[in-house]
């Protein structure tokens, strides 16, 4: 399994995550509090686990590795802030917050998955990327 495998594989449950916070009623609804804090903990856990994609581009772009790091924060501050607004009884804030949260989490899997791993495949070709493959599915040379 390569590093875009596993990435790509970590988006899909990020975007189910997100998903169900579409559908949720905002206006006090447990689920929604709870499909919220969820999808805050997936893009909690995926990014962290990115962050060794991102220190792998930092060498050859430091530039579009600040930007997904930036990305990755402004989603888990909006998420952290609907969280907030939710337990003060902010319903509509926590709505609209969520709603930035998927739409920044979703823009940063597209942009990711579209235009930044093609490149770093290019960047991170040979021991460089196996070196992140093996990083990221630590388990898998074990699986083979």
């Amino acid at each position: 399994m390569t590093w875009i495998d596993v990435l790509c594989s970590e988006h899909r449950r990020l975007e189910e995550a997100l998903e169900r916070l579409a559908g949720l009623d905002t206006s006090g609804a447990p689920e929604f509090g709870e499909a919220l804090a969820e999808a805050r903990a997936a893009a909690l856990e995926h990014y962290r686990r990115e962050a060794a994609f991102l220190a792998a581009i930092r060498a050859h772009s430091q530039e579009l590795a600040a930007k997904l790091a930036s990305q990755h924060a402004d989603a888990l501050e909006a998420a952290a802030e609907a969280l907030r607004s939710l337990d003060e009884g902010q319903k509509r804030d926590a709505g609209r917050l969520a709603r930035r949260f998927r739409a920044i989490g979703q823009h940063n899997i597209i942009e990711e998955e579209r235009d930044v791993f093609p490149l770093a495949a290019h960047w991170l070709a040979g021991a460089e990327g196996e070196k992140l493959s093996a990083a990221l599915a630590p388990d898998y040379h074990q699986d083979l």
